[in-house]
């Protein structure tokens, strides 16, 4: 305990020899006294040492909620961030898609037309249904891969697009440690 560095290593020694004067009975009022007016300036620093205390403590809680507040908010942006890449991506890449599909549908009609129609007129003359079902099914066939086409580009699209973001993110984190 007679460590200097530690806290109120003064009022410490002062109690110790207190103590050891009251162990002999060599004990004056002055003493007493003086011992007395210690003890109230030690407690007088006390009650500062606390009042200052609670006040950091409930700046600390009060930072601490602003903290939290904030961090809510950024997982709030960063859900409506996503969602509107997504839809970004999608409106972008779906324009593409249906484009492609569009041309292909054209050239699978042409080529239906051109090439099968006269197959099926001459070989299945009794069956002029067979022609519709055909164009029908080239129809769900193109559907389904522009929703394919789709997909894929959008996915293309959320990578690039979420790369280009972590390689600013970097770059911002990276201009921020420079400062």
């Amino acid at each position: 305990m007679d460590n200097p560095r530690e806290l109120y290593h003064e009022e410490i020694k002062k109690l110790q020899d207190f103590r050891s004067r009251l162990e002999s009975h060599s004990i004056y009022k002055e003493q007493l006294d003086e011992f007395s007016d210690d003890y109230e300036e030690l407690v007088a620093q006390a009650k500062v040492i606390t009042r200052v205390s609670d006040r950091l403590q409930k700046k600390l809680d009060s930072a601490n909620l602003q903290i939290r507040s904030q961090n809510e908010e950024i997982k709030d942006k960063n859900v409506k961030l996503t969602e509107t890449i997504d839809e970004l991506a999608k409106a972008k890449v779906g324009r593409k898609a249906a484009t492609i599909m569009l041309v292909v549908a054209l050239v699978l009609f042409v080529l239906e037309q051109i090439i099968v129609q006269p197959y099926i007129e001459k070989n299945f003359a009794g069956l002029f249904y067979l022609d519709y079902i055909l164009l029908v099914g080239i129809f769900f066939l193109v559907k389904f891969f522009e929703s394919k086409l789709e997909g894929y580009f959008v996915d293309s699209q959320k990578r690039k697009i979420i790369e280009e973001q972590e390689k600013q993110g970097t770059l911002q984190f990276a201009e921020s440690q420079k400062k």
